[in-house]
């Protein structure tokens, strides 16, 4: 027998109109006392002495202290899986519908890759790009990766992705391929071309010292502010969404000094730098630091060098110069490279401490690091804890996590910023960081809320002189690119899961959603096309109400696209519970689509 289908119909409204209506009314009662409280979360990796991730622990085998102060674990969870856990439903689904509902017990985890053509020679870039591409065609299938790269800007070079061939396919181009940096000077090149014959030095050369010691310097400033900001526009698009992020920082050189005295206060300021320029640089560290923590943002800083030497016997370095130089100066020259390398590594692994990742270094298997990384992301587990501190004075608190086998290896953030939460610092944009982030091409589909879809041309093509402006910001200027031309109107229905909504009581025999419905089609460079976006908030019967739950909710909107390849991006969100369902679509909208 045939269930029985609830279709309601809703109108798309523009944007500025959506942002005028109302929740879901309260039910008038006794005040309701609201009590917060600041949970702590801790996600721990477990290895033995091989580095396999251990398994089957309790709560009971963990102990949890803050600041020297034994805390009581709220909560436990383990995590156990591989890059790749969960696949897409896509059997038994009639043409046209599409799912964003996952078997298996929990989606994969979020992996990014951060390539730092900034601060990385291309010879290095070269070597671990070959290592990249040899990892990709030996992922699991359903790993869900993302690429950025760090040059002149921070770009998405591929967005997450499950398919492992679109990962192949990126870097065999030469868009992921090895880049200079605006900023980064290959040092055996540079040490050539700038060694003077010893005996044609004068007594400019002290001038002329100082004056490229300056230069380093305001470089060295420039390398760190864009990385800085690199990191911190990284952080707040990936902070938007749900769970661990693993983000491996593929890198040369980690220029950001954050090393802490034994009382948690910053190094004191390098040599050169003013104290109040240094002040502001560490607050700017803190602040990332911060961003990443409170994102659930692990970082894996991972050394693209692989295993290196001391230069001393590079080729760029023989001639005359090199032959002149004596021995005190060579031996000086290997003491600071290797206190320069061992700088990188304290670094990394500082880095990597505050965020709960571990650093890779000393090592020419990149890819087996990489994997590594990946892998640590799903084996951990998850504690929380309310801090008996309750002073939150915005100063660095260390944690510490124990287990009674001392022969295991532990990996989690040592501390945490004690800043007060209820007050954001982070520059989130409004008015929804979350829905606003899941809506971008390239950020993962997500199933807080799960949903079939079905998207059909309605079989006639027109002409449009000028469209409804796109889906934008609160406060935002109009956009000006929309679509025009020829288009094909689509209509999309929506069955959403309902038992991954909340309904609330709405006046006698009424129940009602808080819903928010958005679509936006791309094009395949990302570009906006054409977007709606419409809410669902009507109170329904009861009667209503039960059908809905035997069977879906049926929400049906419509949106024009223009001829071409089109990447389809719909989405839900419960404005009451803040869960969210993603999903994108690609359609090839064209002269097929318009005969019926």
């Amino acid at each position: 027998m045939k269930r029985a289908a609830v279709f309601l119909f809703i109108a798309i409204c523009l944007v500025s109109t959506l942002e005028g209506q109302s929740t879901a009314p309260q039910a008038a009662s006794a005040p309701i006392i609201h009590a917060a409280a600041h949970l702590v979360a801790v996600d721990v990796v477990v290895t033995d002495k091989e580095g396999v991730a251990v398994h089957g622990l309790t709560a009971e085998d963990f102990s949890v202290l803050e600041d020297h102060s034994t805390q009581r674990i709220q909560s436990f969870e383990e995590h156990s899986g591989s890059a790749a856990t969960a696949e897409v439903v896509t059997a038994s689904l009639r043409p046209g519908t599409f799912t964003n509902q996952r078997v298996g017990a929990s989606e994969p985890p979020l992996c990014v890759i951060l390539i730092d053509s900034l601060n990385t020679s291309l010879s290095d870039q070269a070597a671990a790009h070959i290592q990249l591409l040899k990892l990709a065609q030996t992922l699991p299938p359903n790993s869900r990766i993302a690429v950025f790269r760090l040059g002149a800007k921070l770009s998405m070079l591929q967005g997450f992705t499950e398919d492992t061939a679109m990962l192949v396919e990126l870097l065999k181009s030469k868009k992921a391929g090895p880049e200079m940096g605006p900023l980064f000077d290959e040092p055996d090149l540079q040490f050539a071309l700038d060694t003077p014959d010893p005996g044609s030095l004068s007594p400019m050369s002290h001038t002329m010292g100082i004056h490229v010691a300056n230069a380093d310097q305001l470089r060295s400033d420039l390398v760190v502010s864009e990385t800085l900001q690199a990191l911190r526009t990284l952080g707040l698009y990936l902070s938007s969404l749900p769970g661990r992020k693993n983000l491996v920082w593929l890198s040369g050189s980690f220029p950001i000094d954050i090393l802490l005295n034994s009382n948690n206060r910053p190094v004191i300021p390098p040599q050169g730098v003013a104290e109040a320029d240094f002040r502001v640089y560490m607050e700017a560290i803190r602040r990332t630091a911060l961003l990443l923590q409170t994102g659930n943002i692990v970082l894996y800083p991972v050394d693209a060098r692989g295993v290196v030497d001391n230069g001393m016997f590079a080729s760029a370095r023989t001639g005359n110069a090199m032959a002149s130089t004596d021995v005190a100066s060579a031996m000086q020259a290997a003491t600071d490279f290797s206190l320069r390398n061992a700088q990188i590594h304290s670094t990394m692994k500082t880095m990597a401490s505050l965020t709960g990742g571990r650093a890779f270094y000393d090592t020419n298997d990149i890819g087996g690091s990489i994997l590594e990384a990946f892998n640590d992301g799903a084996n951990y587990y998850s504690l929380s804890y309310v801090p008996s501190n309750q002073n939150w004075d915005g100063k660095f608190r260390k944690i510490s996590v124990q287990l009674a086998r001392r022969d295991l290896h532990l990996y989690y953030r040592e501390g945490y910023y004690a800043e007060n939460l209820d007050k954001p610092k982070n520059g989130l944009p409004n008015p929804d960081p979350a829905m606003h982030t899941a809506m971008v091409r390239g950020t993962p589909e997500l199933s807080g809320i799960t949903f079939q879809l079905k998207v059909s041309p309605d079989g006639t093509v027109r002409t449009v002189a000028v469209a409804a402006p796109v889906l934008q910001s609160r406060g935002a200027p109009p956009p000006a690119q929309i679509i025009k031309g020829p288009a094909q109107h689509y209509s999309i229905t929506y069955a959403v899961t309902p038992s991954d909504i909340q309904f609330s009581p709405a006046g006698a025999d009424r129940v009602q959603s808080n819903l928010a419905f958005s679509a936006i089609a791309y094009d395949s460079q990302g570009k906006l096309l054409n977007s709606n976006a419409g809410m669902f908030n009507t109170p329904i019967t009861k009667q209503t109400y039960a059908a809905v739950m035997r069977d879906a909710l049926h929400i049906q909107t419509g949106i024009d696209l223009p001829v071409g390849r089109v990447y389809l991006r719909v989405g839900v969100h419960d404005l009451g519970t803040g869960k969210i369902g993603v999903l994108e679509v690609p359609i090839e909208v064209g002269a097929a689509n318009v005969q019926k």
